[in-house]
């Protein structure tokens, strides 16, 4: 999630007054190995990539519905993840410097 989307949706909820929880996230399901096959494709990434299979696999999803948010903000439109993390990574890319290591 952006820090720009982030933000909107934040001050959006918070106007609503609402008590019950908001979830502030796309309803697409997508699981850990792709996210991290999407960060390495954004970070131009050519080395080997080693999965621990001896290991749990862990939760590998977690189905949560955005239809509260959906009905406060039918229009809103949430930003594909693989261009968020593209941004991000170009972000961290050009901050490296100043970003805390």
């Amino acid at each position: 999630m952006r820090s720009g989307g982030l933000g909107h949706r934040f001050v959006s909820s918070f106007t609503v007054l609402e008590i019950d929880p908001i979830i502030l996230a796309s309803d697409t399901e997508v699981s850990i190995k792709d996210v991290a096959y999407m960060i390495l494709e954004a970070a131009e990434f050519k080395g080997e990539v080693k999965f621990l299979t001896d290991k749990a696999d862990g939760q590998f999803k977690k189905t949560a519905s955005n239809g509260k948010l959906r009905g406060y903000l039918p229009e809103f439109k949430f930003t594909p993840l693989d261009g968020a993390l593209r941004e991000t990574v170009q972000w961290y890319t050009d901050n490296y410097q100043a970003a805390r290591r």
